[in-house]
């Protein structure tokens, strides 16, 4: 006996409605793919049919037959269907054209960036002359720039959370990665009352592990492009994507500094100057090579290392004769000198320091918010001693130290050296590292 075959699951057997197909197979109608041939002329079409409405409903949001614009979601409803555009554009469904978010002003990018359209959403890249921050040394935050590719349907990047939000529009998560210096992608999906739910990701489908990137329904994956998916940051640096004219920036750990987290946190003259800024010419000659004092037979300096800062010293290299002072006098020059800017991330910052021992003309100082907060000055005498700052009430804030020589009186000079403790040195300090 020949099997029966089934109404519409074949081209050559077609039926002319769901309903058919349901009288015809009874409790045995599932739900699937059939064909059909609604106005009984020959032309059949592999629509869907879902036998849990009723007598059957065809869902066209499920059939082969192109109904809504690609930029729009399919609503099945009873004998039809709705086509609602895609957050970030706006139709008859039918026909969706992408909203210009930095036209109609619903961006929301950084005072020091500028918005980029883009198709169904929009991105915010720094401007030219603010590409590195605001322009201020010790500004804290730097303009991010950050431009989200096409979304991938029904993908989601797993493994990589950062956090889950609510929110209300597409466009409200793709903001939250922005200020999240960590976010390089988002998933989006439903919630209940029409809301999406938004997951900052630290991973993207450029990362290595871009095989977490894993099928969801309903759901979409967005990433923006990242540099960092090639883990340019050492000695275990946090990158950071859409910072600095290079595309991104390294968090180094205590110890290290540098683009690229290479080079050691170290601010005490074993390398020169560096990124110290000079007024005056109180610190021409620096830094010193060398216990310099003890060639004139005063008493040593007490320096660390091979190089520190003495006001009252030339030998600014290795070869130059020891024992030699400023040509100006060894006290009569005035000036300061400013470290680059470092984050506070502990209680301590110490440092060597001696020389002369009035404190309102000579010191260290240090400097939050552009707020003298500490100072320290010598104890007239070349010899220079340990001396701390507690500094816990300014963790996570940005601060720099200035070393000042206001004074040409006798001992109008000051020492200083090694300066280090629970700070992080700027990513900026050496270019190559």
């Amino acid at each position: 006996m020949t099997p029966k075959i089934p109404l519409g699951s074949i081209v050559e057997l077609p039926a002319l409605s769901c309903q058919e197909i349901k009288a015809s197979e009874g409790k045995d109608a599932i739900s699937n793919k059939y064909w059909l041939n609604p106005t009984g002329n020959g032309k059949t079409q592999l629509m869907y049919c879902d036998m849990n409405l009723g007598t059957g409903d065809i869902d066209e949001c499920k059939s082969n037959i192109l109904l809504c614009s690609v930029n729009a979601n399919c609503s099945n409803t009873y004998g039809s269907y709705k086509c609602t555009c895609k957050e970030g554009y706006n139709g008859t469904g039918y026909e969706c054209r992408d909203i210009d978010e930095c036209v109609n002003g619903s961006f929301i990018c950084g005072v020091n960036a500028t918005c980029v359209n883009t198709n169904g959403s929009y991105g915010c890249t720094c401007k030219e002359e603010e590409s590195v921050g605001d322009g201020s040394a010790c500004s804290g935050e730097e303009c991010r720039s950050i431009i989200f590719k096409e979304p991938l349907l029904e993908k989601v990047m797993k493994g990589h959370l950062i956090r889950i939000v609510e929110v209300l529009h597409q466009s409200s998560c793709n903001v939250l990665c922005y200020m999240e210096p960590n976010c390089v992608s988002i998933n989006l999906g439903p919630s209940q009352g029409g809301n999406y739910l938004c997951e900052l990701n630290n991973a993207s489908n450029e990362s290595p592990s871009s095989s977490d990137l894993q099928s969801k329904e309903d759901y979409i994956h967005l990433s923006i492009e990242n540099p960092c998916s090639s883990s340019p940051c050492f000695n275990n640096g946090t990158c950071q994507a859409g910072y600095t004219g290079k595309g991104f920036r390294c968090g180094c750990p205590l110890g290290f500094t540098g683009l690229y987290c290479k080079k050691a946190c170290s601010l005490d003259f074993e390398d020169g100057i560096g990124g110290w800024e000079m007024t005056g010419r109180a610190f021409i000659y620096q830094p010193t090579f060398g216990d310099n004092p003890v060639y004139r037979r005063r008493e040593s300096a007490n320096l660390q290392g091979n190089w520190w800062i003495g006001g009252a010293e030339k030998r600014p290299k290795e070869s130059d004769p020891a024992g030699l002072q400023h040509p100006d006098g060894s006290d009569v020059p005035k000036g300061t000198l400013t470290s680059p800017c470092f984050r506070i991330v502990g209680k301590n910052i110490s440092f060597l320091i001696g020389g002369g021992c009035t404190v309102t003309e000579l010191r260290a100082e240090l400097i939050v918010n552009n707020q003298v907060v500490r100072n320290e000055t010598g104890n007239c005498g070349e010899t220079m001693y340990r001396k701390d700052w507690d500094v816990e009430e300014f963790i996570g804030q940005y601060a720099q130290v200035r070393v000042v020589d206001e004074t040409s009186g006798g001992y109008g000079h000051i020492n200083f050296d090694d300066l280090k403790g629970d700070i992080i040195c700027p990513h900026d300090l050496d270019e190559n590292n």
